[in-house]
């Protein structure tokens, strides 16, 4: 007896996405660095510094307008807290951001806040509890949600915890993990960041399994979100077991991982975190722009993560460009053109696009700690064109279900050329995107065939930004003509007055 063997590569496939999956992936977070954006009831950083919240002796006062560079590492204060937050959000509304994800806001000595001292207490430099209350219900009230950040790795070597486990205390002794020289394990040998031993059960309970936990505490709190600080430090084990537990209590709670790589691992492991930080678009997204891969690369990267990541678990990570930890996008790739590029690929890859504080108005600066200038609220500063560019972008992909919370179909890995060419689909027939990028120096000129089966013959396409000129869909397949150094998102529309390509009796 023969047999016929059928290998099915890149083909459209139904993958059903549940509610919740979708909603995840529609949206659109900005993060902010607490310190760094801006100061509520109109102080200026003179007058909010003077507060006792700031009396330590080590802490460096400067004003909204001078340097981050000159600084004693972590200890440069501006004055930003959760009530200057609260104020703008109606700027973040008009941008079309849709959540906020705020890193560390728990009393610590630093103004980054990753040394936590107590995990149950919002600084008083942030405003306290209450301010972050009124900012979960202002937040709300607009429709929008927070993601907080949670270091479940470690804590301060001022942690009252760390402390008693180092005078002895029998019961905090095994909360960390000490050596025979003395010395403890401690977060990439900083002496002032403890590891927290997570394999005791006690640490486990306090930090996420018991309902008075760090993490159930402020999600009972109005919390809506967690992001998780080295996601590899946390362990995938951990994510397994918390994500089960906060499902059962708080089921529309998203969890979220971060690894500054590639995240395969963590998703078909299964059951943990929702999401990661995608840094891998990141690092090939950027590499591709200076050069350092080819355009077949890049195809195979977006490949890569659609195989190793699943729909749902690329569709819920986030697509960053640059964050408290990078250069700013501009100072990376050197030109606003190419940073647009960029914010275009962020915008209709499979995921949720993470806008870092002062992206969108064309901020700049280096590495850590010049990535964290604050926020310049001034607008003569503002790059005016690079906001619109956004709120364009947005726009796009808040009316596109398939940019939204389609699947992809990778087609760059078969031309000629240095582009980036994808597919976004859902399962309603005719729902779907078509975006090229063309890092050439000439245009894309080529007929591409198109493998899939509801862009009918002569279904007009159109350019989103009508950089590109519209063309039909020609039995299956499309004549491209895309400018060099630019990108197209192609979308559909129907033409005719009495006539409808997209029946719903192909649904």
């Amino acid at each position: 007896m023969g047999f016929i063997v059928f290998f099915l590569h890149e083909s459209i496939m139904k993958n059903t996405l549940d509610a919740a999956t979708k909603q995840m992936a529609s949206q659109i977070i900005y993060q902010i660095f607490p310190e760094r954006f801006a100061i509520g009831g109109g102080l200026s950083s003179a007058a909010k510094l003077a507060q006792a919240a700031y009396s330590h002796p080590d802490i460096v006062k400067r004003g909204w307008d001078d340097t981050t560079l000159d600084q004693p590492w972590g200890m440069q204060f501006f004055g930003g807290d959760l009530d200057g937050i609260a104020e703008k959000l109606d700027y973040l509304l008009d941008l079309g951001v849709t959540g906020v994800y705020l890193t560390p806001v728990f009393t610590a000595p630093s103004n980054h806040k990753y040394d936590a001292v107590d995990f149950f207490s919002i600084d008083p430099m942030f405003g306290g509890e209450a301010a972050l209350l009124r900012l979960i219900a202002a937040l709300h009230a607009k429709g929008m949600s927070l993601t907080l950040d949670a270091v479940l790795n470690h804590v301060s070597d001022s942690h009252p915890w760390f402390l008693a486990a180092k005078a002895g205390d029998a019961t905090k002794r095994d909360w960390f993990s000490f050596t025979d020289d003395g010395g403890y394990l401690c977060w990439q040998d900083y002496g002032q960041m403890p590891e927290l031993n997570l394999s005791t059960p006690a640490v486990r309970d306090i930090l996420y399994r018991q309902p008075d936990s760090l993490v159930q505490h402020w999600l009972a709190k109005g919390v809506d979100n967690w992001r998780f600080d080295v996601a590899q430090d946390v362990g995938i084990e951990v994510a397994q077991e918390m994500a089960t537990i906060i499902a059962q209590r708080f089921p529309k709670a998203g969890l979220l991982g971060e690894l500054n790589g590639f995240s395969g691992s963590w998703f078909q492991a299964g059951g943990g975190f929702k999401g990661m930080m995608n840094y891998w678009y990141r690092t090939a997204t950027l590499a591709w722009l200076a050069g350092e891969i080819d355009a077949l690369q890049m195809n195979y990267a977006l490949k890569d993560a659609r195989a190793a990541y699943g729909l749902s678990g690329l569709l819920c990570s986030w697509n960053m460009l640059s964050s408290h930890d990078t250069p700013r996008l501009l100072t990376t790739v050197g030109s606003v053109e190419k940073a647009q590029l960029a914010m275009i690929m962020q915008f209709t890859l499979p995921g949720i696009p993470l806008v870092y504080y002062g992206e969108e108005i064309g901020m700049e600066g280096g590495a850590d700690p010049d990535c964290r200038r604050p926020m310049r609220w001034n607008q003569g500063d503002w790059n005016h064109a690079q906001r619109q560019f956004m709120q364009d972008l947005i726009r796009i992909r808040q009316s596109n279900a398939a940019l939204q919370y389609g699947d992809v179909l990778v087609l760059g890995d078969r031309l000629a050329g240095n582009a980036l060419v994808f597919l976004r689909y859902t399962d309603i027939p005719g729902e779907a995107a078509l975006v090229i990028v063309n890092l050439a120096s000439q245009p894309l000129m080529t007929k591409l065939l198109l493998p899939y089966s509801h862009w009918y013959d002569g279904v007009p396409l159109h350019d989103a930004f009508g950089v590109a000129p519209a063309c039909r869909v020609q039995a299956g397949s499309v004549v491209l003509n895309i400018p060099s150094q630019s990108a197209a998102i192609y979308l559909v529309s129907e033409p005719y007055q009495h006539y409808n390509f997209f029946k719903l009796r192909n649904r």
